[in-house]
């Protein structure tokens, strides 16, 4: 089977990897089931991600194949992939009999081109971006579709739940417990599951706008921490005032929080995948796998090795 990832500059790698993982191992665990992944995007040629290694990518414009499964994986500014070029081969990938994937932000896209189908899954830091440009779309709180040609997935761990689904649903729960074994990852979650905050999230609802803003480009900037004056420039609003709608709503200042969300994307990356803690620790804005290290046992109580191996047992 063909599995076409199409991505834009600054795609999300480890949410793309965490979908692609169960179809890469189950190709090298049974030589009956082989999937071929191809990348491809507008131009052609080495795409940076948002963690920023690079993938080789063919001209989407002469790329053609049976195309049984088509995951679209854009970047952080998810605006940049809407229309064309993508819009017209997502309306030619729709005449075709394969499934259409939009991953993370990918739902901006697929409702762009009119193709989407049903409420979208969304990325829980771009729902507000998504409902003030696509009104007529509602918006999932699953992790997942489960119907449908054209589906989305919020991202993230949830990546890696919808493709040991689909694996399920093709071959058998058997088969899909050895590639889960494999990669050491738990028993997949349903997609009706709802989407959780996390730990940092606020207690009270109805937040201030500008609270709601910052909070949203925290969680769109993991990688690389922005500073209180830049989410403050964000928000349109002075330092101190900013500073001040964190303390009041959250009980913690900027940093305090940012850091606590760095640190609830971290867990469920180490507890429901296979990346390597140096790789997790980058991506979640640490300078280095010690400090990830120490700040993850401080605010878990358990360094992140041991919360994963916990968690397999669990």
């Amino acid at each position: 089977m063909d599995i076409t990832v199409y991505v834009s500059p600054g795609f999300n790698l480890t949410s793309t990897f965490s979908f692609l993982d169960p179809f890469i191992t189950l190709s090298r665990l049974d030589a009956a089931a082989q999937y071929d992944v191809k990348f491809v995007s507008d131009t052609g040629g080495p795409v940076a991600s948002l963690q920023g290694p690079t993938v080789d990518t063919g001209d989407v414009d002469t790329h053609r194949s049976d195309n049984d499964i088509v995951l679209i994986s854009t970047s952080q500014s998810p605006e940049a992939a809407m229309g064309a070029p993508l819009g017209k081969h997502l309306r030619y990938w729709e005449r075709q009999e394969g499934l259409i994937i939009g991953l993370e932000t990918g739902a901006f896209a697929l409702a762009d081109a009119k193709v989407i189908e049903g409420p979208a899954a969304v990325h829980p830091a771009y729902v507000k971006a998504f409902q003030g440009l696509f009104a007529s779309v509602d918006v999932s709180d699953a992790l997942f579709d489960t119907d449908g040609r054209v589906r989305t997935c919020a991202g993230g761990a949830a990546a890696l739940d919808l493709a040991l689904s689909l694996l399920s649903a093709e071959h058998g729960a058997d088969v899909i417990r050895s590639v889960s074994d494999h990669l050491v990852a738990p028993d997949p979650r349903d997609g009706a599951q709802k989407l959780t905050a996390g730990s940092a999230a606020p207690l009270r609802e109805n937040l201030p706008a500008p609270l709601v803003a910052a909070i949203a480009a925290m969680r769109g900037s993991l990688d690389a921490a922005l500073s209180v004056p830049e989410l403050a420039a964000r928000t349109k609003l002075s330092q101190r005032q900013i500073e001040r709608l964190f303390k009041n709503h959250t009980g913690r200042s900027p940093n305090q929080y940012y850091r606590m969300l760095r640190l609830d994307r971290a867990r469920e990356m180490v507890t429901r995948g296979a990346m390597p803690m140096p790789d997790i620790a980058k991506a979640c804005g640490f300078n280095s796998a010690v400090h990830f290290t120490r700040a993850y046992k401080q605010q878990f109580g358990r360094p992140p090795m041991r919360d994963r191996v916990r968690s397999r047992r669990g």
